[in-house]
């Protein structure tokens, strides 16, 4: 069941998400870090400066978006946005919140006097009933109403954001009806994604024969309202002709390292098969355990293009509510400049620049079509390495000649390529440009220490 989907990275835009805390004063049925809850600590507020800082010296990251089991409750959280805002160059500032406490206008002003200018808002039910069920916390439907109220009167950016469960997949349209007075950014829909809860005793997990004719028909109600809307971790062939809404990636994030212990695996049936492959996850383990792998629902669009195991995920620019979609990938010029004229001076082109948090890779293309990834990983001496500069261990990797070019030449003028490339690089490399590749904390600093367990 372990293919490439199953080592999904979740790290590539250029956004940066930064886990604050994990309270919450709601309970949603369907919460992923449940166990986590008052267990795992945010991100402390050095290793935060150094993030905002690193990004200040060598910008990579548009946005910053402050998220947590509710961030809105941090104490801290405005320290946080003044030193994002005043330091980390980012274009904007974005909270992800149930929305209760913006109920509150002077609490919500507040917010955006401190230049938060984006409000990711959960909204899981169409109305009370189902919302408070699911949060179990009577009013937090009205509560959420009133504080999206507030961010629009205030004009700062509203999204919305549904995960999909049990509990309202058949209310989907209903959903998008309730919310469209408000006109929102977008509204996104995250299938739900079991991960303290693998076997669905909670009982969450809807079966694809059920969830698809739900989505597509929130879909078209959206459409139809002029509403944008973006769907991740449902199968694309499920989404018919809106199967274009799909967007499986993810911010940079740094959180607990725990976390991604947790996180789930993806699989599909017809991986090989399909041309969305590369960008449809497919079905968890936990829903393939459960439900099977639904191979007569499920439905391969016939590849055009031979299939090959992708290494990363896509390379995509910022998040863009605005005009939908995402930027192109920035130039990233302070990287760009370790190898600016390599390609020229040898003949080829630089294709792509795709930069995370935890790597930099560039890939040079011939005339004659073959290629080659020059990756810059954090330096560490106790692994191999093509070569070390100040800040990087240099590695490359998916040598491709392209099909009828001479094997032998293409070869040659790639290896010139990284040759020189790698002696610009250690030139260049002034250790001003760093990176990380840890996902999250680490060590004793991420948990909360817990009280002794009394003996019986």
């Amino acid at each position: 069941m372990q293919s490439y989907k199953g080592r999904f990275e979740p790290t590539r835009f250029e956004d940066l998400t930064v886990t604050v805390d994990f309270h919450c004063h709601s309970a949603c049925r369907f919460c992923i870090v449940q166990e986590g809850m008052n267990l795992f600590r945010g991100v402390s507020f050095d290793r935060f400066k150094q993030a905002v800082d690193d990004n200040g010296k060598a910008p990579r990251y548009r946005r910053v978006t402050f998220t947590g089991g509710e961030v809105t409750l941090e104490k801290k959280l405005l320290q946080y946005v003044d030193y994002a805002r005043e330091h980390g160059g980012f274009d904007h500032i974005r909270v992800q919140t149930n929305g209760r406490r913006l109920a509150d206008m002077e609490r919500a002003k507040e917010f955006v006097a401190h230049g938060i200018d984006e409000f990711f808002v959960s909204l899981h039910g169409h109305n009370a009933e189902v919302q408070d069920y699911t949060s179990q916390r009577e009013g937090s439907f009205d509560e959420a109403w009133r504080g999206m109220q507030n961010v629009k009167e205030l004009g700062a950016v509203l999204m919305t954001n549904t995960v999909l469960t049990t509990m309202n997949a058949d209310t989907l349209t209903e959903l998008v009806e309730t919310v469209a007075p408000l006109e929102p950014a977008r509204m996104e829909f995250w299938n739900y994604l079991p991960m303290e809860d693998y076997g669905d005793e909670r009982d969450l997990l809807v079966p694809m024969q059920r969830l698809g004719p739900a989505m597509r028909g929130a879909l078209r109600r959206a459409d139809e309202l002029g509403l944008r809307a973006l769907v991740k971790y449902v199968p694309r062939c499920l989404l018919g002709e809106y199967g274009h809404l799909l967007d499986n990636t993810q911010p940079d994030v740094v959180i607990v390292e725990g976390f991604y212990e947790i996180y789930p695996r993806f699989a599909c049936i017809w991986e090989a098969k399909c041309e969305h492959a590369e960008s449809c996850l497919g079905l968890t383990h936990p829903y393939i355990e459960k439900f099977g792998w639904d191979r007569a629902t499920l439905v391969p669009v016939p590849r055009t293009t031979p299939w090959q195991e992708p290494i990363d995920g896509a390379s995509v620019g910022s998040d863009d509510p605005l005009r939908g979609g995402s930027h192109p990938i920035a130039h990233h010029p302070d990287w760009a400049a370790l190898v600016e004229g390599v390609a020229e001076a040898e003949g080829v082109v630089l294709e792509a620049l795709m930069l995370d948090r935890r790597r930099c890779t560039f890939r040079f293309r011939t005339p004659a079509g073959s290629s080659v990834d020059l990756m810059l990983n954090r330096r560490s001496d106790d692994r191999p390495a093509l070569a070390r500069t100040q800040s990087f261990d240099l590695a490359y990797r998916s040598l491709e000649v392209a099909p009828n070019a001479d094997a032998a030449s293409e070869r040659a003028q790639l290896s010139a390529v990284l040759r020189v490339a790698v002696q610009q690089i250690t030139a260049r490399d002034k250790g001003e440009l760093m990176l990380d590749e840890r996902k999250g904390l680490v060590g004793a600093e991420a948990f909360r220490r817990q009280p002794p367990v009394r003996p019986d």
